[in-house]
């Protein structure tokens, strides 16, 4: 889709007052210019760089925001198994994570100003090489969504009954792998205003996580898991709603590391 189709569309939509919300909190990067560029380091292997680049291409034709690819990440067994984003940029890693129960995930983490600093997605293979799960759709369409998490996006709808809306950030079986025109008006939405300063020029990175991260119960070690409050835990769950939860953890410091799960059907 073309820049000026987009723009065109995003006039229409932002005209409809009654159109609905689906911003992630009040998440957001700050910039200081009308739109920037965010990079996003791709540290997934040869099978996943075609939906991380698509997404990333997808996303771009918002009228606020660029998601520029870094396509020479490290793909080690170890930079994927911890993910940790690079400050003031996101990283995208898949691997095998395991039986965690999680399909993918997204991770961001805010300063004591509101704004998010470093991200990173996670991409379970342990899923997407079941039959079920192993299929462009289901994989284009969940690199699209948790990107889309990395921005300050939420979920349109999250019940798999409704009728679709077209859209990755859409629960639906089967998916769809794409924004929609509504995506592109949340974002202009979102960063609708300029900050004092670019937290995408540096900040804390709170990387990753630890290796397992899985619900307790699950297989992860003690130390582990998001119910322990230590640096390599999600720290505490607010709340659930169907397929998708959200874990945050405090530092010290009052960096907040926010975490959205999403949980792979029957978990």
């Amino acid at each position: 889709m073309k820049k000026a189709l987009v723009a065109a569309l995003v006039a229409v939509l932002i005209s409809v007052a009654s159109y609905a919300n689906h911003s992630w909190s009040d998440y957001h990067w700050a910039r200081t210019t009308a739109s920037f560029d965010l990079t996003f380091v791709n540290s997934t292997t040869n099978d996943w760089d075609q939906y991380v680049s698509n997404a990333l291409s997808d996303w771009s034709d918002s009228t606020v925001l660029n998601m520029v690819e870094d396509a020479g990440g490290s793909t080690s067994r170890q930079v994927r198994r911890r993910c940790k984003g690079p400050a003031g940029a996101v990283r995208v890693c898949n691997l095998a994570y395991g039986n965690t129960g999680w399909l993918g995930i997204a991770g961001i983490s805010i300063d004591t100003n509101g704004h998010i600093t470093t991200g990173y997605t996670k991409l379970n293979d342990t899923y997407f090489s079941q039959t079920y799960y192993n299929n462009s759709l289901w994989k284009q369409s969940v690199a699209c969504q948790e990107v889309g998490h990395n921005v300050g996006l939420d979920h349109q709808d999250e019940d798999f009954n409704n009728g679709s809306l077209f859209s990755c950030m859409d629960y639906q079986d089967p998916p769809h792998g794409f924004p929609n025109a509504h995506d592109y008006v949340q974002l202009a939405t979102i960063y609708g205003h300029t900050d004092s300063y670019d937290s995408y020029d540096g900040g804390d990175s709170g990387g990753g996580g630890g290796g397992c991260n899985a619900p307790p119960g699950k297989g992860c070690n003690k130390g582990d898991a998001p119910g322990n409050n230590g640096a390599t835990g999600w720290g505490i769950s607010l709340g659930r709603r169907g397929q998708s939860e959200t874990f945050m953890r405090i530092d010290p410091d009052g960096t907040r590391h926010i975490v959205h799960v999403t949980w792979a059907i029957g978990h």
